[in-house]
């Protein structure tokens, strides 16, 4: 991620938006700002470089 995300009030909704590495900001919208709060930690958190997750089974 290149910066730090962004969290704002607009129009009685939380939105949370995230520049991207390649440029392109990504943007969610949240009801509260304890949410968008939230989201923004998590989403700033540096990836652990972990491997990903095996598909779920198919049912």
């Amino acid at each position: 991620m290149s910066q730090r995300p962004n969290v704002t009030k607009e129009n009685d909704v939380w939105v949370l938006r995230i520049e991207k590495e390649n440029g392109k900001v990504q943007e969610y919208r949240c009801a509260t700002e304890n949410q968008a709060r939230q989201l923004a930690m998590v989403m700033s958190k540096p990836d652990t470089g972990a491997p990903p997750r095996p598909p779920s089974p198919v049912r």
